[in-house]
């Protein structure tokens, strides 16, 4: 009887053990890759991250979402947009993991790292910040932007349901050039997102 509650014990324990490292490891979440991209989606991409600061805390985190924005700048393009962040006389916090135009993809944080665009400390937490800019062929843009959100899906395995508009996080009308046709922009992720899976096997 002794032995049988032994065992018990022991099997009790072994189980929370394992409940335990399941909770509290998880995989290694990497940052992004130039060439990875590059060659997924065909877009150029440039990683030209801002020093550590109010905009840049340099605090890991676990990605979990995508928050999508537009820039409300109809003159900017992604190196004006990353190039303000730096500028001394924008005093703000406020940031972004990377901005899109019709042309390039330019990473201004890690998408590991905290940014601050959501207006949600916990988006702010857990998703990753990605510009639209309003310049030049628009269109061109949000399709490379929707391009780069089925990549960002499936290399940190984010579920299209984690997939956000600013609105959602903040209420802020933002992305405004989406909102109004918010649920075809999700198809267009989400059939990127099949054909890259699709591409992989």
């Amino acid at each position: 009887m002794k032995v049988i509650k032994k065992i018990a014990m022991l099997l009790i324990i072994g189980s929370l053990f394992v409940m335990t490292m399941g909770i509290l490891w998880r995989p290694h979440q990497k940052p992004i890759e130039v060439g990875q991209v590059e060659a997924a989606i065909g877009i150029p991409y440039q990683i030209e991250n801002i020093p550590e600061s109010n905009k840049r805390p340099g605090v890991k985190r676990r990605i979990k979402s995508i928050v999508v924005h537009n820039t409300a700048n109809l003159n900017s393009t992604a190196q004006n947009e990353r190039d303000y962040l730096v500028n001394p006389t924008n005093t703000s916090s406020t940031s972004f993991h990377m901005v899109v135009d019709e042309n390039e993809i330019v990473e201004a944080v890690p998408v590991t790292e905290v940014a601050f665009h959501a207006g949600s400390s916990k988006d702010n937490k857990e998703g990753i910040g990605i510009e639209i800019c309003e310049s030049g062929n628009y269109e061109a843009a949000e399709e490379n932007a929707v391009q780069m959100i089925a990549y960002l899906m499936k290399t940190y395995d984010i579920p299209l349901s984690q997939v956000k508009t600013h609105q959602d996080c903040s209420g802020k009308e933002c992305p405004r050039l989406i909102l109004n046709h918010w649920g075809h922009f999700l198809e267009r992720v989400e059939d990127a997102y099949q054909t890259l899976m699709e591409n992989e096997k």
